[in-house]
């Protein structure tokens, strides 16, 4: 049975993340000369889309999740008038710890040997594109809003669907994660290309990748601790990350 307080609660979580990310949307989208809508009518359309595709994601979650053992103690408890503040410490230490190790690693990786190898316009584009985005943006959108829709919603469908065929719940988890991780780096390429971005292989791998390490850090933790510990870790990514990669995105501009 769903819990309305519940789907209300983790719907409203992503409100600020779909606000930011339609203003930046609709900007775009008012400027190609093929659109004939004013930005009002863009904005009710583009946050309306948005906001039926969350709240279907967390309605799914919410019905999903405790059938392949995900819950989030604190929020349920909180739909329900309660505060479960032994929880909430111990996903946010979980949430902390898994933030740093993934920024960290990803970093690493990146600097170090996936940028020096993708050619210096597509690079200078990506990083002009989140730039412009600004912090804000990429912790609300993309530390809540996805959050919502990749790993409360989709990996928890998932996961329900997989163990349909008698797999057991640790292989049903690693299976699905990689396949909604994978979904969700493809998801990020068309707004790449779109910005004019190269279409090769090693702009494909890194962006698959990346968001595939990302994908799988917050989902172990949501699956292991609670839809808060998986955005946590999303959100220190995004922080910890900003400060180089918008050192860079000023350099290269």
């Amino acid at each position: 049975m769903l819990s309305l307080t519940l789907w209300l609660v983790i719907t409203g979580l992503c409100l600020p993340g779909i606000w930011l990310m339609t203003r930046y949307t609709v900007s775009d989208l008012a400027a190609k000369p093929d659109n004939h809508l004013s930005e009002r009518t863009l904005g009710i359309v583009v946050s309306a889309q948005t906001i039926l595709v969350v709240a279907i994601a967390a309605a799914a979650g919410i019905y999903f999740a405790p059938k392949v053992g995900i819950t989030d103690r604190f929020l349920v408890d909180l739909s329900q008038g309660r505060l479960a503040w032994a929880d909430l410490y111990r996903q946010l230490w979980a949430g902390l710890a898994g933030g740093i190790v993934c920024a960290l690693v990803w970093m690493g990786s990146y600097y170090g040997f996936l940028r020096p190898r993708i050619d210096r316009e597509s690079v200078r584009i990506s990083e002009s594109t989140r730039h412009e985005l600004g912090l804000w943006t990429r912790i609300t959108s993309g530390g809540m809003t996805e959050e919502v829709l990749f790993r409360w919603g989709l990996l928890s469908f998932t996961m329900w669907a997989i163990s349909l065929t008698g797999t057991s719940p640790a292989a049903a988890f690693w299976i699905s994660i990689i396949i909604t991780g994978v979904l969700f780096g493809l998801a990020h390429l068309p707004g790449h290309f779109a910005m004019g971005c190269k279409k090769s292989p090693i702009l494909i791998g890194t962006t698959v990748l990346g968001n595939l390490w990302v994908s799988i850090l917050c989902g172990f933790l949501l699956w292991q601790y609670g839809l808060i510990a998986a955005i946590l870790v999303h959100i220190l990514f995004h922080v910890i990350w900003y400060p180089w990669d918008r050192a860079a995105a000023l350099q290269s501009s």
